[in-house]
């Protein structure tokens, strides 16, 4: 019998695979998010986000604040109650929580979908979600979402994404209500004027069937950005060479990267080709 030759990730399997060095710690209880008012609107019709997320609180809220029922990643518009376009970690009306929410309702509802799974890992999680001026969709690790608890699809434009009013990472649009997230992020893409899936930020690993990160190579639109969140350039800065940056609010003068040999907060650790490459390792270590 032949000797057992071990597979490798060659840089053309891999296809852009990333090394991510770091994420950005947000904490709810110092409402600490990143905000951007574009200068001009964008394709309010076509857009997609995409982003690594690891939670240290939950919705419900676990210190049992029953008035924290949702967990906002992105969202758009006036005010967070009746004028807004979200994302997030949800508990819905009925009592099920933790689980993820994309609606529009620029004073009726576009779209709002919620699914049925329920996502109470604490590890690290990539989300896509994006619209096609029909259809909202969202994807969990490469895995598209097609199960719901609700999923209203009216179609139609008009939304607040790419649209002329606040934009909020972290936390509802009118930065006034508890509705923040709480814990880390990393590699936040946001597309403007293209419905894309998970494939074009992540890939599975043949090796562990584990999805890991990979750079985004396309364009990003009239709003798009790219925030790396890993401690490599300034908090808010856009890489995606749009100059779409978004204004820290409540981190103080400069953050600290955490220690991913401690905090767990860089979603892979060994690389290839000169740490260009992701290669076997360990997710969430």
């Amino acid at each position: 019998m032949g000797a057992a030759v071990p597979q490798v990730i060659t840089t053309d399997r891999a296809s852009g695979a990333q090394l991510i060095d770091g994420s950005l710690r947000f904490d709810s209880s110092k409402a600490q998010v990143l905000t951007r008012t574009p200068g001009s609107a964008g394709d309010r019709d076509n857009y997609t986000g995409s982003v690594w997320v690891k939670r240290t609180a939950f919705a419900p809220d676990d210190t049992g604040n029953s008035n924290v029922n949702y967990r906002m990643i992105f969202s758009a518009g006036t005010n967070s109650g009746s004028n807004t376009d979200d994302f997030g970690f949800y508990k819905n009306a009925g009592g099920d929580d933790n689980k993820l929410r994309l609606q529009s309702y620029p004073g009726s509802t576009q779209y709002e979908v919620i699914s049925n799974a329920k996502y109470r890992d604490t590890g690290w999680y990539h989300v896509v979600w994006n619209y096609n001026g029909t259809t909202a969709n969202m994807y969990v690790n490469g895995e598209q979402i097609v199960s719901f608890d609700t999923n209203t699809q009216n179609g139609g434009s008009g939304g607040h994404l790419n649209n002329t009013v606040q934009h909020v990472i972290g936390g509802p649009c009118d930065l006034a209500s508890n509705l923040k997230f709480d814990g880390y992020m990393s590699q936040f893409y946001w597309i403007d004027g293209q419905t894309l899936d998970a494939s074009y930020f992540g890939f599975t690993d043949p090796l562990t069937n584990t999805w890991k990160p990979k750079k985004y190579i396309g364009t990003f639109g009239t709003n798009g950005f790219y925030l790396p969140m890993d401690g490599n350039s300034p908090i808010g800065q856009d890489k995606s060479g749009q100059g779409n940056d978004f204004t820290p609010v409540n981190f103080g003068g400069s953050v600290a990267l955490d220690n991913p040999q401690v905090s767990g907060a860089r979603p892979i650790l060994n690389t290839t080709q000169g740490g260009s490459q992701a290669g076997v390792g360990v997710f969430g270590s």
